[in-house]
């Protein structure tokens, strides 16, 4: 079964997995194919088969994270309650990829209780981790920024 790949899922009731099973909607897209857009309504989480996903913010569509790993999650934005995807993605490569809509998810969870929480706390492992990454750039970015600012004597 494909979602057990996912660190998300790993460790649930067999049970529980075919439930989500029949929920799962398998996708493809070639490069360029937009599959969420930042701003918009959040209805779906989405696991990646294959391919590359480009996670992307701002009207320049900067970058902030390639989902390249099988069985990798992105579109959380759909499982929390604001439900607004907070970046685009975009297929950066011939993609396959597993849809779930978020709400018959939660409805499966709000069933499964323990499932659940073994879920909601792997996500927010993985938003943790981005977080640190984001946080990171941002550090690097801002003191290549101070450094040059002070070699020119602006600072």
């Amino acid at each position: 079964m494909f979602i057990q790949k996912s660190v998300l899922f790993r460790g649930m009731e067999q049970k529980v997995l075919n439930e989500i099973d029949k929920i799962m909607v398998k996708e493809s897209g070639t490069e360029g194919t937009v599959l969420f857009e930042r701003g918009k309504t959040a209805n779906d989480l989405y696991i990646l088969n294959e391919g590359s996903v480009e996670l992307t913010i701002g009207d320049n569509g900067h970058v902030t994270y390639v989902v390249k790993n099988h069985g990798e999650a992105f579109g959380w934005s759909s499982l929390v309650n604001h439900h607004v995807y907070t970046a685009s993605a975009v297929c950066s490569s011939p993609t396959e990829l597993i849809r779930i809509p978020s709400d018959k998810l939660n409805k499966i969870f709000e069933s499964n209780p323990e499932s659940g929480l073994i879920f909601f706390r792997r996500l927010a492992e993985i938003i943790s981790k981005r977080v640190a990454t984001s946080y990171n750039l941002l550090l690097r970015s801002h003191e290549r920024t101070s450094r040059y600012l002070r070699s020119v004597g602006g600072i």
